[in-house]
């Protein structure tokens, strides 16, 4: 078993024994069973998942780091939200309000932001529509 944790700058959002856990990584996704060689990785934004007992857990993530070391997975991420728990609705209304804002926006650097974000919502939404 692997001890998967995931932390964000506000708070530990996950904390939890895994049997395998499936990174998405700037090169792909990545497993990482018990007894993986130590790793540090930069994730990308996407779908982090968590196995056990036959059954998966999904969070979207905004992107972040991983560090594999002694039967430990750590990921520090901006966002982690479990898939089960997004609200279609709620994504809408963000959606809506980073459009208006990155239309408004003269300032380059905001807008990239805006545009990040917009795009990790656009994400949940297309993961919401899945399940």
């Amino acid at each position: 078993m692997l001890r998967l944790e995931i932390i964000s700058p506000k708070e530990q959002i996950v904390s939890t024994d895994a049997f395998e856990v499936v990174l998405p990584t700037e090169s792909g996704e990545v497993g990482i069973l018990s007894h993986h060689i130590p790793l540090i990785t930069h994730m990308k934004m996407g779908v982090l998942s968590v196995f056990n007992n036959g059954t998966a857990e999904r969070y979207v993530v905004s992107g972040g780091f991983a560090q594999v070391k002694a039967e430990k997975v750590s990921v520090l991420t901006d966002d982690a939200l479990l898939i089960s728990e997004l609200d279609s609705s709620e994504i809408e209304s963000k959606i809506a309000a980073l459009e208006a804002q990155i239309s408004e926006e003269t300032s380059t650097e905001l807008k990239k932001t805006y545009v990040s974000q917009l795009e990790f919502y656009q994400l949940q939404e297309s993961l919401v529509a899945q399940s």
